[in-house]
């Protein structure tokens, strides 16, 4: 007695085409994270997830007064040195004071000047504004708390980007998904529309262990940002080249990329051995190629049976 399995199109949750299906979630291309350059206490925090605000628009402000003093000290250390640059200026031609010393001070002076425009770049870089029209995405922190230099502090999106569909794709499927091709999404509330695969990350989320796959949607006046479905993904290398699942216990041995497996004669009851070329692991199953779709795979004892050997097949 033995157990066979057919060869699948696809490993995993499939629909009704034969093709995994993966979560989406639909949002606008570019979103960034808002900071500031320097650390300190919120002050303001003025706006909230869902808010639009136009470019330009303060978003946060921190606690300036480390900054505005530092500016009022640079700035009175520069206004002493132009008093003396200019006090030198008349002094020098009537030999009171050298060439040299007047180039020193000169020199002081101007790097009193960069200190001054820095200290005016920190004060400056106490408030956060919004670098493009857009809408707020969601808030990290109140104000009251103090952030670290660089901390975000809101995430928002650019309303005049495009929205896309992310899915989260195992890697393996992933490989086999060009951009640029047509998939099919069902969006809450919308029914099924079709889009089109924009581009692959480039790493693996060390949490999840998938890969985000970018869909570009269709312009369409009930599509929003939030919107939740899934998308029907198959691997089109796999199916170009004839490539299919079996459970990784069918297989007998392996030799490099090539390997047996016994399948079942219908006609005969009988095991027949079949080469196979091996295209690697996805979970317990194993991606092959040279096995028709219609085979039944010997899975559970097929360490038992001989190539030719009668087998009966247990149904349950």
């Amino acid at each position: 007695m033995v157990e066979a399995a057919l060869p699948r199109s696809l490993p995993g949750a499939q629909d009704s085409r034969g093709a995994e299906r993966y979560p989406v979630r639909v949002i606008y291309d570019r979103e960034a994270m808002i900071s500031l350059r320097v650390g300190g206490t919120l002050t303001a925090l003025p706006v909230h997830p869902g808010d639009r605000v136009a470019a330009g628009a303060v978003l946060a402000e921190i606690d300036p007064t480390l900054q505005v003093s530092s500016e009022q000290r640079a700035a009175a250390d520069v206004a002493q040195l132009e008093r003396a640059v200019r006090r030198n200026a008349t002094l020098l031609p009537a030999g009171a004071i050298s060439e040299a010393q007047q180039q020193d001070l000169q020199s002081a002076l101007a790097a009193a000047q960069a200190v001054l425009r820095a200290a005016r770049y920190d004060r400056a870089s106490t408030v956060a504004r919004a670098p493009f029209r857009g809408l707020i995405l969601a808030r990290m922190h109140e104000a009251g708390e103090t952030v670290a230099p660089g901390e975000p502090v809101l995430r928002m999106a650019d309303v005049n980007s495009p929205l896309i569909a992310r899915a989260a794709v195992t890697p393996a499927r992933a490989a086999g998904i060009a951009p640029g091709r047509p998939v099919l999404l069902t969006l809450a509330g919308m029914g099924e529309i079709s889009g089109k695969v924009l581009r692959k990350g480039s790493a693996v989320d060390p949490v999840t262990g998938t890969l985000d796959v970018d869909i570009g949607l269709p312009a369409s006046p009930g599509v929003a940002s939030g919107l939740t479905g899934s998308v029907s993904l198959t691997s089109s290398s796999a199916q170009a080249s004839g490539r299919l699942y079996i459970p990784a216990e069918a297989l007998l041995d392996a030799n490099g990329r090539n390997g047996h497996v016994l399948v079942v004669d219908p006609a005969r009851g009988i095991a027949r051995l079949h080469a196979i070329t091996l295209h690697g692991f996805i979970g317990d199953m194993l991606e092959v190629e040279g096995l028709p779709a219609s085979a039944r795979v010997i899975t559970a004892g097929a360490g038992f049976v001989r190539d030719g050997q009668k087998v009966r097949v247990d149904a349950r």
